[in-house]
């Protein structure tokens, strides 16, 4: 499932790199390849500390303006542009600006596709604890983990003690 959320990030970001006029299209697989690693590494980094009110936020919201306000995001966003700068050779500012507008956009597009059924949360958060997170996290019980579940595990207070226990 990483790989294939980090190959739509990689196709979304070229295109976005090939419109950008402060990044010279030969470094558009860098780029892409920095943001997929920036995005997996910064929800791996959110479900391991807890962060998980904030994750359901960011996953359950397609509004690329109001994400800027999401501490998940704006660690992903941070530490994009600092790969970007370090790591690509973008300047600082070229590397901060891109983070900022391609990080919102990549999690619109991830949720887009959570709602849509084209990927499966379940599998999302099975690839990132290396485990079956389905039947621990499926609150209602039909067998498929959705944003619903996800919803009524955060509304009920037991989000946080359901994925604990993922890690124990």
């Amino acid at each position: 499932m990483i790989d294939q959320i980090k190959e739509v990030i990689q196709q979304f970001t070229t295109q976005e790199v090939g419109s950008n006029e402060q990044i010279p299209n030969d470094l558009a697989g860098k780029v892409a390849s920095e943001t997929g690693s920036s995005f997996i590494d910064g929800i791996k980094s959110a479900v391991s500390g807890g962060n998980l009110g904030d994750l359901t936020n960011l996953f359950s919201n397609t509004d690329a303006n109001s994400l800027t306000s999401n501490p998940v995001v704006k660690n992903i966003t941070e530490s994009l542009g600092t790969k970007l700068n370090s790591n690509v050779g973008l300047d600082a500012s070229a590397a901060g600006g891109f983070a900022s507008t391609i990080v919102p956009k990549v999690i619109t597009l991830i949720s887009e596709k959570v709602k849509s059924g084209d990927f499966n949360i379940s599998e999302i958060f099975a690839s990132l604890t290396g485990g079956d997170a389905s039947a621990a996290l499926d609150q209602n019980g039909d067998g498929k983990l959705g944003l619903d579940d996800a919803m009524s595990a955060l509304k009920d207070g037991k989000l946080g003690d359901t994925l604990g226990n993922l890690f124990k």
